[in-house]
């Protein structure tokens, strides 16, 4: 599993989990819905209000135990969504991973506009080591 791999090098990882298929995070999910806000996050940019569920729950073929993390949000226009995420850094401060996924999310939309709108790229419908690398090819053989 690759999360035992980057732990046994000594790298720690924050996962955005979107999907609820592995029956232990759906479990872990689960947990935290019943349970209280353990923290609410103040002054966030874009939100009224941040409320963070948390647990730690075991995933099969992981030889630690993992941090799963809710951040139900409250955006100002009143619509809420949540952001969820499993990690291996269990002392981390919940506000500093909040950041940093949001970081990611900010980095991500960032790059994949600048490359649509500057490249005139679409959405890349192949996945593999190599295939970004191709299609760019693809498109300055075409240049």
């Amino acid at each position: 599993m690759w999360i035992n791999h980057w732990k046994n090098l000594g790298i720690d990882a924050i996962v955005r989990a979107q999907n609820n298929n592995n029956n232990s995070l759906r479990l872990a999910e689960k947990k935290v819905n019943k349970s209280e806000a353990v923290d609410a996050l103040e002054d966030e940019k874009g939100f009224e209000k941040v409320k963070v569920y948390e647990s730690t729950f075991t995933m099969d073929n992981v030889e630690q135990p993992l941090r799963f993390i809710k951040y139900a949000l409250k955006h100002k226009n009143k619509q809420c969504t949540q952001i969820m995420i499993i990690t291996t850094c269990m002392n981390m401060a919940l506000k500093t991973l909040f950041k940093i996924i949001r970081g990611r999310w900010d980095v991500e939309n960032s790059i994949f506009n600048n490359l649509k709108t500057e490249c005139g790229l679409e959405h890349c419908f192949v996945h593999g080591g190599r295939a970004v690398e191709v299609v760019f090819y693809l498109i300055f053989i075409t240049i």
